[in-house]
């Protein structure tokens, strides 16, 4: 079991790295993957990245990309706005959704989502602010939200508890509680 982290310049370091992290943890391979053909990508603090893979342009989506579990977008607002810029991106997160598997997004990532008109109809939470420009159901403002397939996060203070639900909801919950013991997580 793996997931396609997709990385671009201006990620926040810590919503890619801690979800890496508590994925791994729990048994779920992360793949780091640069949707402009880099072959690093640079955070928002200047933290740096290898790939693991990359698209052979941002405009196409490449369905060789097609074979994880789930698909998980890191924020940072530079970040998610060269995310958006990428119709390969789109492609890619509706293709996930389409075919019943996980689509995930953390902070103002939840936006990428929005554009790619996957949000409708759903519970999500984001960094605040960000939600007055999504079309959703309901924003709540949860640490985590999960609705169906789509797992949201609301920021990067969020990344442990976004990092667990999105284990709880690609393995199990005990698979979850496990982690969260190990890290000794209230």
């Amino acid at each position: 079991m793996f997931v396609y982290m997709l990385m671009c310049d201006g990620f926040e370091e810590s919503e890619a790295v801690v979800t890496a992290d508590i994925l791994t943890r729990g048994g779920v391979g992360v793949k780091f993957v640069s949707p402009y053909g880099k072959f690093k990508a640079v955070g928002s603090h200047g933290f740096v990245i290898e790939m693991n893979d990359r698209f052979p342009n941002s405009e196409e989506y490449d369905f060789r990309f097609s074979d994880a579990d789930g698909v998980i977008l890191p924020g940072g607002k530079v970040g998610t706005d060269n995310l958006k810029a990428s119709m390969a991106v789109k492609k890619m997160v509706r293709e996930y959704s389409d075919s019943g598997k996980i689509v995930a997004a953390i902070c103002a990532a939840p936006t990428v989502l929005g554009a790619a008109g996957l949000l409708s109809g759903k519970k999500m939470t984001c960094y605040p602010g960000f939600e007055n420009s999504i079309k959703c159901d309901e924003y709540t403002a949860a640490p985590c939200e999960i609705d169906g397939n789509i797992v949201t996060g609301k920021s990067m203070g969020c990344a442990v508890e976004f990092g667990l639900g999105l284990l709880a909801k690609l393995k199990d919950s005990e698979t979850a509680d496990k982690v969260r013991e190990g890290i000794v997580m209230p």
